[in-house]
């Protein structure tokens, strides 16, 4: 490999940078000592173009020259300045600089090492609508990197770039498109690339679209099921601004309305438990719609309880009253306590232009565990409580008694749920061959988990 010096190689010339002569008299009883000594030498390079020396001795009359066209060598006096250009390639060269008086010589290797570059910066960035300059920074010894847009349909986007030599800045021209925008940059330095996703918009290009979150809906899940699309639910609506940190998702043909909390620095937009989404006053009294976060896991610990408790019952180890106090008080316990305002699960927007869509996958905020690891009573009934992972998006009904409100039942528990929005000029890309594609769930892995509600 060109990496690997040839080994044998350097050790021939490096030890005692070995010195040559002519007279191979084989009549001689003694070996003459060559008059051409290297007396120091620094000749290990890094990747940069540079200068190091040889001292030496030797008669006068004394020539240098070397191996490889990379490197040249001048001769002042008893010394030599030997000089090697940049490299640019990623693997380390060598060569051999020669020291000649008459007949003898001396050979001293050269090693220069291959070029070193590092991004050091962000792999996805978030900038405003307005015209913007992105510095993009990497630290390097002798590489010549360069950047591009890795498609050159976004040649409207950037405007320029340069590099300062320590980073590169792409200057952004402004987003008047009125729809998110995402472009990729690729910074690359011989076979090695970086890519970097940044995404340009503000809250703006949201308010007033057609919006749809999208999921696996798991309370539609049967032993009968054969098809993930059978587990399909879409709630849509525009989506409203109710301030410059919060909007609301306006459902179609409903009274229900979502609300998001929006962070302008990462284009995400957030949701947490106990949002009270629907609110109906009838003469029976008031009945509520909240929302709720879920791990799957603990879902399907649930699940398993469920389970258990219904097996045990059938076997006779539970008592009637005592089965039906878990159904009626423990279940709903459980499920109410997702339905806390200290869960909540976030999406950082983008836009994807080979998918025709602006889109958004909710996960865990990665604020939940404090919550969740307090609630010991979860992790005695077998709930994993020290590893919660948001991945589930629940609708509640509550009734309201008094100044209480009680669970009645859960409407929704949607699987990765995902916001999107279709652009004016989308592909034929479908929901589904998103959430899929995102999703990282199989109809088995879900049945794996036994429906808590028939």
């Amino acid at each position: 490999m060109k990496k690997i010096f040839n080994i044998g190689f350097l050790f021939a010339v490096a030890a005692g940078f070995v010195a040559c002569s002519d007279d191979n008299d084989a009549g001689s009883s003694y070996l003459r000592e060559n008059p051409v000594q290297v007396v120091s030498s620094n000749l290990f390079f890094n990747a940069n173009a540079q200068k190091g020396g040889v001292k030496f001795t030797a008669p006068a009359g004394s020539t240098v020259s070397v191996s490889e066209a990379w490197a040249t060598a001048e001769l002042k006096n008893d010394s030599v300045v030997v000089s090697v250009t940049n490299n640019a390639a990623v693997d380390s060269r060598s060569a051999v600089l020669t020291i000649k008086n008459g007949a003898d010589s001396a050979n001293v290797p050269i090693l220069q090492t291959g070029a070193v570059f590092k991004y050091t910066g962000e792999k996805y960035y978030v900038v405003s609508d307005e015209a913007t300059t992105l510095t993009l920074p990497y630290t390097k010894v002798g590489a010549e990197p360069a950047i591009s847009l890795a498609d050159n349909g976004d040649a409207s986007v950037v405007a320029s770039t340069e590099d300062k030599g320590n980073a590169f800045v792409a200057h952004f021209n402004a987003n008047t498109t009125g729809e998110v925008r995402t472009v990729n940059l690729v910074l690359k330095n011989q076979d090695k690339c970086d890519t970097i996703m940044v995404t340009q918009g503000s809250l703006n290009d949201f308010i007033g679209k057609e919006y749809h979150l999208y999921g696996y809906d798991l309370l539609k899940l049967m032993s009968s099921t054969t098809s993930m699309d059978q587990l399909v639910t879409q709630i849509s609506g525009k989506l409203v601004k109710v301030s410059d940190s919060e909007v609301a998702l306006d459902v179609n043909d409903s009274e229900m309305e979502l609300h998001f909390g929006f962070d302008p620095s990462t284009l995400s937009f957030s949701v947490k438990g106990d949002d009270v989404i629907l609110k109906e006053t009838a003469a029976s009294g008031v009945t509520l719609r909240k929302t709720a976060i879920w791990d799957k896991e603990f879902y399907a610990a649930l699940a398993k309880l469920f389970n258990q408790a219904t097996q045990a019952h059938s076997a006779g180890k539970l008592s009637d009253d005592e089965y039906n106090s878990f159904v009626g008080s423990t279940v709903p316990a459980i499920f109410d306590i997702f339905a806390s305002r200290y869960l909540s699960m976030s999406a950082p927007m983008l836009a994807s232009k080979e998918d025709g869509v602006v889109m958004g996958l909710f996960a865990d905020s990665g604020t939940n565990a404090d919550f969740i690891g307090k609630q010991k009573g979860l992790g005695e009934l077998g709930f994993p409580i020290n590893n919660f992972n948001a991945n589930m998006l629940g609708v509640y009904e509550y009734t309201r008694v008094g100044q209480k409100d009680k669970f009645k039942k859960p409407l929704l528990l949607l699987q990765v749920p995902l916001l999107y929005h279709m652009l004016p000029k989308g592909s034929d890309t479908k929901p589904a061959d998103l959430l899929r594609e995102r999703a990282k769930v199989s109809l088995p892995m879900l049945k794996a988990m036994v429906k808590v509600y028939e």
